[in-house]
């Protein structure tokens, strides 16, 4: 799982990657994604992480990808917990939160959950929606609202809940037919 903070609005990234040191696209696109979505596209912006090399690696991609000399890299010392405070903080409060959906989902399916089930793949992202719409500052402000100047609204479902979805509408002969149908909420 691959966790971010943006230090400005304090918003939370997290997104499950297919695999650790892999070279691939993915996890390098969520992090421009989450820039863009946070308005750091355009700013000079400096990446932190520890000395992992999986990371230091995922990180020289993001820089590779932006323009030249608008973005930094910088690694805190070896074995130092304390001078990456701010994101092992954010890594913490996510972890809890996929905690949580994960032990919620595995109660409403009545069975043990594995981690390594596709459904599980979908919690990180969830987890950072709702701390992005949950987590209040000193300010009273959640990182939502700090973003984008508006108030969060969240819907009152839970993760893996089930529930009725509107089907798109198909040929006119199938009128008679429904247009809804079951599905598993996995997220917004």
């Amino acid at each position: 799982v691959l966790v971010g903070k943006e230090r400005l609005s304090g918003t939370f990234m997290a997104t499950a990657l297919p695999g650790k040191g892999r070279r691939g696209i993915f996890g390098r696109d969520k992090i421009l994604e989450f820039m863009n979505e946070n308005g750091d596209s355009a700013r000079d912006i400096i990446l932190k992480g520890d000395q992992e090399n999986s990371l230091g690696f995922l990180m020289r991609e993001v820089i590779e990808e932006r323009p030249e000399g608008r973005t930094m890299l910088e690694e805190s010392p070896v074995d130092s917990k304390g001078s990456n405070g701010l994101i092992e903080r954010a890594v913490g409060e996510v972890e809890g939160t996929i905690r949580c959906l994960f032990l919620g989902l595995a109660d409403r399916l009545g069975r043990d959950l594995d981690a390594k089930e596709r459904i599980v793949a979908f919690i990180p992202e969830y987890a950072a929606y709702l701390e992005n719409r949950r987590h209040r500052g000193e300010d009273g402000k959640v990182p939502y609202e700090r973003a984008s100047g508006k108030k969060p609204s969240v819907m009152g479902i839970e993760f893996g809940e089930k529930l009725l979805f509107k089907k798109r509408a198909g040929p006119k002969k199938a009128k008679i037919d429904s247009r809804w149908d079951y599905g598993m909420f996995v997220g917004v």
